[in-house]
């Protein structure tokens, strides 16, 4: 009876360690390494080691072998009930992007970023800049499909209906600054978020777009997205954000993906 007043115990303790971490353990069942359920669940690899490693030092886990846990005999009938969460901003962005086209498969993670050891001071940052940086993502890459989708099918499209400037900046970032990854599909992806709204508001493209957008002011479109550019570049070049600016974020992007149909 004492054994099981301890399990009790330390499954409230462990539950309060992050509103993930019930779901991490669940999903540990002696076959997929920490990675693979950091990936299923959307957090960070380095949190769902620690959530598993916590597991194990309570009882509430065995680690079978390295970077694999299996979740102890009946445990889960100790945990108390989830609630149910409501769509967080990420689920609402990707039924956006798939309204527009294929949402993008992600790969396995890094073995780089697997193993890299991260300070304690930018830990704690880490999965809040993450959560931005995937609806800047979802963003960026939502206009460029829509772009992809509006001009595409038009001959010699990127010559004829994007900027000149445009055509030069984005020139000038292949020669200087080449991205050394698998290759571009296409000239839209070395653009960023204040270049796609100038391609959708160009004088010639701006009609085209009309059909697809919700928004119907250019002025207002236009004023929507600059106010997102700021924050955008914040979290382009990894400046971390205090949570006061990322609920500003999370209400900037939504108000731009709320532009698009």
């Amino acid at each position: 009876m004492q054994d099981v007043e301890i399990l009790k115990k330390n499954c409230i303790e462990y539950t309060k360690t992050h509103k993930k971490a019930v779901e991490v353990l669940r999903k540990a069942d002696g076959k997929m390494h920490y990675t693979e359920i950091a990936k299923v669940i959307g957090i960070h690899n380095t949190q769902v080691s620690r959530f598993l490693k916590k597991a194990a030092m309570l009882g509430l886990a065995t680690k079978i072998k390295a970077g694999v846990y299996k979740k102890t005999s009946g445990v889960l009938g100790y945990l108390p009930r989830q609630t149910k969460i409501k769509d967080s901003p990420t689920r609402t962005i990707q039924n956006i992007i798939q309204k527009i086209g294929k949402t993008p498969k992600t790969k396995s993670g890094s073995p780089f970023i697997s193993s890299l050891t991260i300070p304690s001071r930018i830990e704690v940052n880490l999965n809040k800049m993450a959560n931005a940086y995937r609806a800047l993502y979802a963003v960026e890459n939502t206009l460029r499909e829509l772009i992809r989708k509006v001009l595409g099918q038009k001959a010699n499209w990127w010559k004829n209906y994007i900027p000149s400037n445009i055509q030069t900046q984005v020139q000038n970032t292949i020669l200087e600054t080449p991205y050394y990854a698998p290759p571009r599909s296409d000239e839209l992806e070395y653009t960023h978020l204040g270049q796609l709204k100038e391609i959708i508001t160009f004088k010639k493209n701006w009609t085209d777009f009309l059909p697809y957008l919700n928004e119907r002011n250019k002025g207002s479109f236009v004023a929507t997205i600059d106010k997102a550019i700021p924050s955008r570049n914040a979290i382009a070049h990894s400046i971390p954000l205090k949570a006061k600016d990322l609920k500003v974020v999370d209400v900037r992007f939504e108000d731009i993906l709320k532009m698009i149909k």
